[in-house]
């Protein structure tokens, strides 16, 4: 396995208002990063990961919290691989969720003779922006990543088809 640079984010916030701790679990969670002991996160380096950190530990401040950023390395490769595993663990269930829905979307979509309303149409566009999103976060390049985006392409298909269906039997109706 490879070794890889971790960066950390130590910090305490205080008890209260509890809004601020409530709002550094939901970034934390928004970055895709595990915790490696209460209070410390970690996340892969990058430099959007540095940035997202740097950010987050300047809110943490101006909050009258604690933060401390350090970059690290695990010097035992079996603690490094179980936080690879919890990291692929958390995308491989987002993933699933998300497969989960394209399955549902393009089974719902195929029963439809017409394209979808409004509503579906929301539906679908929020599936997209959360693989996209989940994508961001999937640092150790999940393989079931591709099916949901060949799930998505699959619906995008059935969408320009059902369009397409309904747009021929428009001009046949202005045609009769």
């Amino acid at each position: 396995m490879q070794k890889t640079t971790w960066l950390g984010l130590a910090y305490s916030v205080p008890i209260n208002p509890s809004k601020a701790r409530v709002y550094v679990w939901r970034k934390l969670k928004e970055f895709g990063a595990e915790y490696l002991k209460q209070g410390m996160a970690v996340l892969p380096y990058s430099t959007h990961n540095s940035q997202q950190f740097t950010v987050l530990a300047q809110k943490i401040r101006q909050m009258g919290g604690e933060a401390l950023l350090v970059e690290l390395r695990f010097t035992d490769p079996k603690d490094e691989a179980e936080m690879v595993e919890r990291f692929q663990k958390q995308m491989e269930e987002e993933y699933q969720a998300l497969r989960s829905d394209c399955i549902n979307t393009a089974n719902s979509l195929r029963a439809q003779e017409q394209p979808p309303g409004s509503k579906e149409s929301e539906q679908i566009k929020q599936m997209i922006k959360r693989y996209r999103k989940a994508k961001a976060r999937d640092y150790f390049k999940i393989a079931i990543a591709s099916e949901i985006e060949d799930g998505i392409n699959e619906i995008i298909d059935t969408m320009r088809e059902l369009a397409g269906d309904v747009g021929a039997q428009l001009k046949r109706l202005m045609e009769a």
